[in-house]
């Protein structure tokens, strides 16, 4: 590592990745500081006992690339590791509707003003709705969800999805691609590199071809103004071998791009302000118009009379919009990793059927995560979770909608603690629940909610946490301008999904990249990109 660079970025997301690459690919020296580590495909985890031994992140025991948070009203899955959340998403690419670009947008980002740069990330990712692999036809959990949105009255499709089903090919880094196996095991990392995550194509590019840094096991613990200008940016070394050990170090950046994702970069930042007092100035909106981006995993259609196969295919293939005069709302066919299903059916009793795959869906996650409910818990609960049906006829959904973004993030004995409460979020979520209580209906299924959503947690799971670092037009209530780059703080750029001041009512990745194409493009060349751009970047 060099003592400076022109540009140093925090995390390996959606958001670093993209910038770091346009960044690189102009000339610019620029280093990556990523807390996670470097996962080789053959890494990932497989059975359940993989699964808890090495999928989660624990700084003290293991480096996994899965780090689950759990708070009052709200839990958080989110990604860590060299290409972020790429690494364990549900490979999502949607553009965000018209109508959400309102107050408190800045009237400087609209949809006609991101579809160039929606265009480019489109590319660079090769997002296209599923087209099978040679031998396989459309999954049946896919073919089940459209019949049933078609059947409801509305007009499902299949999604653009960043996955390779084609011949096998190389990727800009050498990688080897093949074709989707459809094993479903997207969320714990794919064995094939079928998944095109950021590894395989931006920070790919960024490294091989334009000089680009990447320095796994580096998490940043804050950063100084440097007398000469820039920033000094301190982070930890982690010992690869020794977790919970770390060598102290520092690097210079003339700019710096916090892209540690919604959490990650507003406890950066709250401890730059709030602990060490390095950046007095930032706003007080600091921490503001969290969202869960109206997240409600976990809920589905138990005894579908169809075969539904939860398991096969992609974790996520077809949406539907069931959105609302007051709501954005999108519901989507859910697949989830083929071990929560062995670790399921080799419990079950032979002959009998489960009644209630949530709840010991939700039994399984927290023992995995080591929290509570032992395997004689799981033993003595078989009876109460089983009816008539098998795993093979749960279709899992997922609800996203556009929420009331008005959480609130702060630290709490120096971590990131999230307040959020869910009543001016109740009528978009009694939205949602409707709109899969018909697509049960139409399954001639039993619908169960949300096992977090039940009385009394009352809560949701979110894997798209939003805002804390929110653009805006006044740095009173917002922390960075419509380039990214906060107020007061020349040079000091946000580029991720803290950025983001509301819902979107659809998956974000796509919305992220495509603001981190533009916070990169305006950088470079102090101008909005148009359609044919010729100063458009390459992705090759």
């Amino acid at each position: 590592m060099k003592k400076t660079y022109e540009f140093v970025v925090i995390g390996s997301g959606f958001g670093g990745a993209i910038s770091a690459c346009r960044l690189a690919q102009a000339g610019r020296s620029v280093c990556i500081l990523e807390r996670g580590k470097r996962w080789d495909k053959g890494a990932f985890p497989r059975t359940t006992g993989q699964v808890s031994g090495k999928a989660f992140w624990d700084e003290q025991k293991q480096y996994g690339f899965l780090e689950y948070k759990a708070f009052r009203r709200i839990d958080v899955i989110q990604g860590c590791g060299v290409g972020g959340g790429s690494l364990h998403y549900f490979n999502v690419h949607i553009r965000t509707p018209e109508r959400v670009f309102q107050e408190p947008w800045p009237s400087e980002i609209a949809r006609p003003v991101l579809d160039p740069y929606y265009d480019l990330a489109k590319d660079g990712l090769d997002a296209r709705p599923l087209e099978p692999p040679v031998g396989l036809p459309i999954p049946s959990r896919t073919t089940a969800f459209m019949d049933a949105a078609t059947a409801a009255g509305k007009n499902p499709s299949l999604v653009d999805i960043a996955v390779h089903t084609g011949p096998d090919r190389s990727g800009s880094g050498g990688h080897l691609q093949s074709a989707c196996t459809y094993c479903g095991n997207c969320l714990l990392g794919c064995h094939v590199h079928a998944k095109n995550t950021l590894d395989l194509n931006y920070l790919a590019l960024a490294e091989s071809q334009h000089g680009a840094e990447i320095y796994p096991l580096h998490a940043v613990t804050y950063l100084t103004p440097a007398k000469q200008g820039g920033y000094d940016v301190h982070f930890q070394h982690l010992d690869p071998e020794c977790p919970g050990q770390f060598e102290i170090g520092t690097v210079h950046g003339t700019h710096v791009i916090f892209s540690a994702g919604a959490l990650g970069s507003t406890e950066l930042l709250l401890k730059c302000r709030d602990e060490k007092g390095a950046l007095p100035g930032l706003s007080n909106a600091l921490g503001s118009r969290f969202s869960g981006n109206g997240d409600f995993l976990l809920a589905g259609t138990l005894g579908a009379n169809r075969d539904v196969d939860p398991g096969w295919g992609p974790s996520i293939t077809a949406s539907a919009d069931w959105s609302s005069p007051d709501h954005v709302i999108t519901i989507e066919d859910l697949g989830l990793p083929d071990p929560l299903f062995w670790y399921l059916e080799g419990l079950l009793p032979s002959g009998q059927r489960l009644r209630d795959l949530l709840r010991f869906s939700w039994v399984y996650l927290l023992q995995t995560l080591g929290r509570s409910w032992g395997s004689t818990r799981v033993s003595r609960e078989i009876d109460a979770l089983i009816m008539g049906g098998r795993t093979t006829h749960f279709l899992p959904y997922l609800g996203i909608g556009t929420d009331a973004a008005d959480g609130q993030m702060q630290l709490r004995n120096g971590a990131i603690d999230i307040q959020w409460q869910h009543r001016r979020s109740k009528a978009l979520f009694r939205e949602i629940e409707n709109a899969m209580r018909e697509m049960t209906r139409q399954l001639g299924g039993r619908y169960a909610t949300s096992l977090l959503w039940r009385w009394p947690l009352r809560k949701l799971l979110t894997a798209h946490p939003l805002g804390g670092c929110p653009m805006g037009t006044r740095p009173d209530n917002s922390v960075v301008d419509h380039r990214g780059e906060v107020w007061g703080h020349p040079g000091l750029y946000v580029c991720d999904g803290s950025t983001i001041p509301t819902a979107l009512g659809v998956n974000p990745s796509m919305t992220i990249c495509a603001l981190a194409e533009r916070t990169a493009f305006l950088i470079l060349h102090k101008r909005e990109m148009r359609a044919s751009d010729p100063q458009t970047p390459q992705n090759t």
